[in-house]
């Protein structure tokens, strides 16, 4: 796994010499805004602040004695 993530850290690398900075990041830009535009990942980034904003208000605000060997 480590090789791996070296390989690809080189070839990123190499694309951004090969290319220019400014271009990379411009492309890389361009990718995360389609991606965000994108209705299924709307969908489940919903999803996701509505699962967190549930479980958040489940929690309770009293706070809990967590020292090991403490009296319940």
């Amino acid at each position: 796994m480590g090789l791996l993530t070296l390989i690809l850290i080189a070839i990123i690398i190499l694309v951004i010499i090969g290319i220019g900075a400014g271009t990379f990041l411009s492309g890389l830009w361009n990718g995360v805004e389609k991606v965000g535009s994108n209705p299924v990942i709307q969908n489940l980034t919903e999803q996701g602040k509505q699962f967190f904003n549930e479980k958040a208000q489940n929690t309770t605000s009293e706070p809990r004695n967590t020292t090991i060997g403490a009296p319940t």
